[in-house]
């Protein structure tokens, strides 16, 4: 390859090659009896009675064949074009409800960001949620979580102060998140075998990592408002550069929201900041030192932790994050569609999928929260700055 040419990204080359690899397995199945093939086909409860699998409907897309995507899976083309129009990436097809599950639980098994958030169905591209409005330091005695609402200990027949709560609104817009892969024609025979592991290597996989990251890092301009462009994110010095000590961790967990849960709460760090990590002591003992004899126990202070190659480097800001996803909102308009065209790469002998999902992502508080001593702010979304 010359210097000036394309080359192909790793993310895209690592698909291709898990999407070969595990076509070319499946491939094998061929030579099995019946009951082999339908377990390897569909999964150990032997798949539909009439065979209908997620592998099967890619085929079907596969084939453009329209008459059996509406027959058997009541699919429709995309934004409503004419069944028997187009197909491929001219055209598209929406996935049925019933597989749908199936893609965004793959990508949620993959993910920080979606098992935690709080999830909106959207039924139209836009979406109004309410939310109370607590910026700005609250009365002496009141609290900045009632959005303006106050309350006062009173005697019999006192006339008592008129408040009401101030709310806002957060929008959320459905947002494209489209990728393709290609994939040799050699090992795309008419059979449903192989591609049903299609789902999780390839569309499942693909939509959590650049969901993910968009929903921690994007700026909000045709894609989600990630977590770290938040005003909300309150960032904190760190010990000294490049470090991520004892002392660090309880800062950040002295300046997050009240209220949290394990369950939607968690430590994300970058990769080289895990290496910091199990180098925590307390008095100069290592907090680490058991759990790392076998597979280390990642969880600090009661809350998981999760190493992600999708956050900043080390020694710059973010490198660290303690979330409460809880208000962190997704916005799902449950549709994806997908498409196949054997054209785009005609003469290397590939054919090539194309998946579209639309997605969007807010956090629900728009700043920090200051507490009833009308000084400390504490908010979900808790960094490290630079050293």
């Amino acid at each position: 390859m010359r210097e000036n040419e394309l080359k192909t990204p790793p993310l895209e080359q690592a698909v291709e090659k898990a999407v070969d690899q595990a076509l070319g397995e499946y491939a094998q199945a061929k030579s099995f009896s019946r009951k082999q093939a339908a377990e390897v086909l569909f999964g150990s409860g032997g798949g539909d009675v009439e065979g209908k699998s997620f592998g099967d409907w890619l085929l079907c897309v596969r084939r453009n064949d329209y008459r059996a995507l509406e027959r058997k899976y009541q699919s429709h083309p995309a934004e409503g074009k004419a069944l028997g129009g187009q197909g491929g990436t001219q055209g598209g097809y929406l996935v049925p409800g019933e597989f749908i599950d199936r893609l965004q639980s793959s990508a949620a098994e993959n993910a920080v960001v979606r098992p935690r958030a709080t999830i909106i169905p959207m039924e139209g591209k836009q979406a109004q949620i309410p939310l109370l409005d607590c910026q700005g330091v609250a009365a002496s005695g009141d609290s900045a979580f009632l959005g303006g609402i106050s309350a006062r200990w009173t005697e019999e027949n006192t006339v008592v102060n008129e408040t009401e709560p101030v709310f806002r609104q957060v929008e959320l817009v459905a947002h494209e998140l489209s990728g393709y892969s290609r994939v040799s024609n050699s090992l795309l025979t008419d059979s449903a075998i192989g591609l049903e592991e299609l789902l999780v290597t390839l569309f499942g996989r693909a939509i959590a990592w650049h969901e993910d990251y968009a929903f921690l890092r994007g700026d909000g301009a045709g894609k989600p408002l990630g977590v770290l462009n938040s005003q909300a994110v309150i960032s904190l010095p760190r010990s000294s550069p490049g470090s991520f000590t004892l002392a660090d961790a309880a800062s950040m967990l002295s300046r997050l929201l009240p209220g949290w849960s394990s369950s939607s709460t968690v430590w994300a760090i970058n990769p080289l900041v895990a290496g910091k990590l199990f180098q925590m002591n307390a008095g100069g003992n290592a907090i680490y030192l058991d759990n790392a004899r076998e597979k280390p126990a990642m969880v600090l202070f009661g809350i998981p932790v999760v190493v992600t190659e999708k956050l900043p480097a080390l020694n710059t800001p973010g490198d660290v994050a303690l979330m409460d996803l809880r208000h962190y909102l997704i916005g799902d308009r449950r549709e994806i569609e997908i498409a196949f065209s054997e054209h785009v790469a005609f003469t290397s002998n590939q054919g090539a999928w194309r998946f579209v999902a639309r997605v969007d992502g807010q956090p629900w508080l728009r700043n920090s929260v200051t507490l009833a001593d009308g000084v400390t702010t504490v908010s979900p979304f808790i960094t490290l700055a630079a050293g």
